[in-house]
């Protein structure tokens, strides 16, 4: 059974992938890149991740720092061998980013105030929302 949601917007845009194990950081962040225009698919489950990605195209995916580091490190290296121009938003806590140098497009660090960050990373590496 698939756990990915699609958020409720109407008009078709900029698609970007979301996820992260933590339910109710993931529901914060969504709403806060829906509320800037884009369109979100999201799950909590990393397997499916790659099922998406590979069945739909996506302008940016964010893999959030509830996702453990070594499952975020296998979905990063699995999502660019699979999509090497996929651009990808890794959320790191303190100590990670070098985890992430070589995979990432943009490294987000995991503190109160990253939403301006976040949103600007998105746009840079995803457009501005149709």
């Amino acid at each position: 059974m698939s756990t990915a949601t699609r958020s409720p917007v109407s008009r078709e845009g900029k698609k970007i992938f979301s996820s992260g194990h933590n339910s109710s950081l993931l529901r914060s962040r969504n709403a806060l890149i829906q509320s800037a225009g884009y369109q979100v698919v999201t799950t909590r489950e990393s397997a499916l991740l790659l099922q998406l990605a590979q069945e739909q195209h996506f302008d940016a995916v964010v893999l959030c720092n509830s996702i453990p580091v070594h499952l975020r490190s296998a979905s990063a290296r699995d999502l660019k061998k699979l999509k090497p121009n996929l651009a990808l938003i890794v959320i790191c806590a303190d100590g990670e980013e070098s985890d992430f140098r070589d995979l990432a497009d943009e490294i987000i660090r995991a503190e109160s105030g990253i939403s301006q960050p976040l949103l600007e990373a998105i746009s840079k590496l995803a457009g501005e929302p149709d």
